[in-house]
């Protein structure tokens, strides 16, 4: 497989476009917010409401429906970092299967907004579990030890799933937090935090399809 057709791979081109639109979504809706908006103290979930955000909320709905399809077909041509090894297929499956699944979900959280907080809160919990669990398997497996896959993708794909398990821990301790919309301590900058570190890392990965492939 060339350089040259890598760069125009499935998941080469999905996974950049997942990172771009969703950050072209989401901070228009940040844009769009009516009263100030502070990362730190204010929940993503908070742009999609319609009710805090009449403006942005379509915007935000939007970005995650579109970021969580095209996720889909970017965990699915992961397919090609397949190697003849059967417990490195197996263990690049599961991540591909956590992986779309989060995907999935993802469409959900646009579908089913703040709004819907009991729905709302569902989705977010199972994109955040399947994502995280799609990390680590990727991470830590097949991915790591392939003789093609950069180091320092891994390596920040370490600091990342860190990130994703705080919080992910973090919702499991409080399973209602969610719900808190006037929250006083700054939980939802580790929201951001993983949401963000966790598609520049997919479009890190991306990059390294593009560059050298597997």
């Amino acid at each position: 497989m060339t350089s040259t057709a890598w760069k125009w791979s499935l998941s080469s081109i999905t996974g950049l476009a997942a990172l771009i639109i969703y950050s072209i979504f989401t901070f228009t809706a940040v844009a769009l917010y009516p009263a100030p908006y502070n990362p730190l103290y204010d929940w993503l979930s908070n742009l999609g409401n319609v009710n805090f955000n009449p403006a942005g909320a379509f915007f935000f709905n939007s970005g995650c429906i579109l970021t969580g399809i095209i996720l889909v077909p970017f965990f699915v041509g992961l397919y090609r970092w397949y190697e003849p090894i059967p417990w490195k297929k197996i263990l690049l499956f599961a991540g591909q299967a956590a992986g779309i699944f989060a995907g999935v979900a993802l469409i959900m959280v646009g579908v089913f907004p703040e709004t819907q907080i009991a729905s709302h809160m569902l989705a977010a919990g199972l994109m955040f579990k399947a994502l995280f669990v799609a990390m680590v398997i990727l991470n830590l497996g097949p991915l790591f030890t392939h003789p093609r896959f950069m180091r320092w993708v891994g390596y920040y794909g370490v600091v990342v799933v860190f990130i994703d398990l705080a919080f992910v821990v973090v919702l499991l301790m409080y399973k209602d937090i969610l719900g808190a919309f006037h929250t006083t301590v700054p939980v939802p900058g580790l929201e951001w935090s993983a949401v963000f570190s966790s598609l520049v890392w997919i479009g890190a990965l991306s990059y390294n399809m593009a560059k050298s492939g597997p």
